[in-house]
């Protein structure tokens, strides 16, 4: 079987849409499967574990906007990127007519060039939706209508939560396959982590700096439990500032509340396992995740997961059991989560392994890639009509 990816459009290979391909491609492919990975940013270098999978750059442009994007300049900047696309596509069909792919695989909601080739070709497609969009990202497709018209022509379509699933069974109409996201377990896992060793409580909250990941619910729970007389904590804020405004606030907020020797920003980070190494606490703020990759990265890593009750978190921390949640937006409610997991660091020993175990049981990407394949064999390969 050749299977063909398209990737989503994405600055860096490090979110969570495009580790996750890198992951399924790298697992076929040692299993023997024939993959190519369409990547329509030309900066764009993705690392993969295995030589025979073939990355192949058409550049084009992403057809998300902010939810608020409206007007004159935007629609004229939207008629020129899908004129640019338009040829894209046609320099990827060219491609995909040589390589004879048996499928086609788009990776996230954002181009429609993948599901345009497989219906010139007359090949399945899959569909594989990993964002809310709206809620997680603040961003609406430009051309949703037509985007939603070929999803709704794809051979399967795939979710990677529940949360994800309800919101898009609803717009589309039709039954969707729920697949939730799995990891190279073997790349996360510390061996003989100690947690709450030192007198201070180590917390890290990684992912893009912006106002959907909740970073200032943090720092406000950290104010708040500095000013309660709980000095003993810090925070370390990872990943990179896509918002400047929030960024700003953020900045704005520590200094003004004196938090520097308790706030930690590393706005460029390569490899989150040395920071989980030192920490205790992993924090998933997040005002509605689509699914929480990170959230099972920190449970592999062993370390308590403090999560937002919301989304997608929700499907993968159960309260007391293999993680905390706190009420999402309320900074006082994940100030008393971290207090509590301070106060009853034996208790917490034992979630920590909850989770650990919990999230090794469920979230192999081994397991995905076999679903994956059971969608691909039970789709309409053997009879792809439109």
């Amino acid at each position: 079987m050749k299977v063909c990816f398209f990737a989503h459009y994405s600055k860096t290979y490090q979110n969570g849409a495009t580790l996750s391909l890198i992951n399924i491609a790298n697992e076929m492919a040692n299993k023997g499967i024939e993959v190519i990975i369409i990547i329509p940013n030309r900066n764009l270098k993705i690392p993969l574990d295995n030589k025979n999978i073939k990355c192949i750059t058409v550049p084009a442009f992403t057809m998300r906007v902010p939810i608020n994007y409206k007007n004159s300049v935007s629609k004229a900047k939207g008629i020129v990127k899908s004129l640019y696309n338009w040829f894209a596509m046609k320099k990827a069909l060219s491609i995909l007519k040589k390589e004879k792919p048996d499928i086609i695989h788009i990776n996230g909601l954002d181009l429609s060039m993948g599901a345009e080739i497989a219906l010139k070709l007359n090949i399945p497609y899959v569909w594989h939706i990993r964002q809310l969009l709206e809620e997680d990202f603040g961003m609406r497709l430009r051309n949703e209508k037509k985007i939603y018209k070929l999803l709704n022509k794809s051979d399967a379509i795939i979710a990677i939560s529940e949360t994800v699933k309800k919101k898009y069974e609803k717009k589309l109409n039709r039954d969707i396959i729920l697949i939730y996201n799995g990891i190279p377990i073997e790349k996360y896992i510390i061996e003989d982590k100690k947690n709450f060793s030192s007198e201070t409580i180590n917390l890290l909250l990684a992912g893009r700096i912006v106002g959907q990941k909740g970073q200032l619910d943090a720092i406000k729970a950290i104010n708040y439990l500095v000013k309660s007389g709980i000095e003993n904590v810090n925070l370390v804020i990872a990943g990179n500032m896509e918002d400047i405004h929030y960024a700003k606030r953020i900045k704005d907020y520590i200094s003004e509340h004196m938090l520097h020797d308790y706030i930690e920003i590393i706005e460029y980070v390569n490899d989150l396992k040395q920071l989980r190494k030192k920490c205790d606490i992993g924090l998933v703020c997040s005002k509605k995740e689509a699914f929480g990759r990170v959230t099972i990265e920190t449970m592999v890593s062993r370390m308590l997961v403090i999560g937002a009750n919301t989304g997608g978190t929700i499907e993968i921390i159960q309260d007391n059991v293999n993680g905390l949640l706190y009420q999402e937006g309320d900074y006082t409610s994940l100030a008393n989560r971290i207090k509590y997991a301070v106060d009853n660091k034996n208790e917490i020993s034992i979630l920590i392994e909850k989770g650990y175990t919990s999230a090794i049981e469920r979230y192999s990407i081994t397991n995905v890639v076999e679903q994956i394949m059971k969608v691909y064999h039970t789709s309409q390969i053997e009879s792809p009509e439109k």
